[in-house]
């Protein structure tokens, strides 16, 4: 019987250092913008078969977009393109930027991405957020892409509170940042996710503490949608 019990605790043993060692590959592997090819060639196909529709408003970024069911309902009447991949960091949307945003030259782009460039396991500053922001901007720019850009702010999560105070950090650098480029805007959806007395609304959120809820991503819809509204592109012509 002890033989057995050392057996199966061996096992176990085995199994949880799988485990582990599995995780921490994929931690470190989603790091590299290649580890989402698979994702990024999906889109091209899907682009392919169901073209997209041109001179839309271009959803771009990480979980929040991709888990966004009822996107381009929310955002109706104004025309969208959804592309949200794994957990996109902003350096990554830059790198696939010639396949999934200079193709569909768009007329704006709300980019949601940077929670994700704080959580990296090699380590990642505010500055080095707003670095890689800078770079997308000056990226599309190369690529002839002048549409301009609505960087959401990185919110917070009650799974990533700890990280809450850099993403704080990062999102003034790029709020500071935008004031000063032209065709550049802030859109901020962190504040309203606290209540009156400055608590993280943990309705937002799904079970995992990471995942939006219905009433989290209405949360969005509630602060996105006018803004593009008022700026036109729910008509034929933006206003600015």
């Amino acid at each position: 019987m002890g033989r057995l019990l050392v057996t199966i605790g061996a096992g176990l043993g085995l199994a949880i250092v799988a485990l582990f060692g599995f995780l921490l590959y994929v931690l470190l592997a989603s790091g590299n913008p290649t580890y989402w090819d698979g994702e990024i060639a999906a889109f091209e196909r899907r682009d392919v078969s169901n073209p997209p529709p041109q001179g839309a408003v271009l959803f771009v970024g990480a979980d929040d977009i991709r888990q966004w069911e009822q996107l381009p309902y929310d955002m109706s009447p104004v025309p969208v393109i959804q592309r949200g991949f794994g957990g996109a960091q902003i350096a990554h949307v830059t790198y696939f930027a010639p396949r999934i945003i200079v193709p569909y030259h768009p007329r704006a782009i709300v980019l949601m991405a940077g929670e994700a460039d704080l959580s990296d396991v090699r380590g990642r500053r505010p500055e080095d957020v707003l670095d890689d922001f800078k770079k997308l901007v000056s990226t599309l720019r190369a690529e002839g892409i002048a549409a301009p850009v609505y960087f959401v702010s990185i919110r917070p999560s009650p799974m990533r509170v700890s990280r809450w105070y850099g993403a704080q950090r990062a999102n003034a650098l790029i709020q500071d940042y935008e004031k000063t480029a032209q065709g550049l805007y802030y859109v901020d959806v962190a504040s309203a996710m606290f209540d009156q007395k400055g608590v993280l609304r943990r309705d937002l959120f799904r079970w995992d503490g990471l995942s939006l809820s219905t009433k989290g991503y209405a949360l969005l819809t509630e602060t996105i949608r006018p803004i593009l509204l008022k700026a036109g592109y729910g008509t034929e012509t933006p206003l600015q």
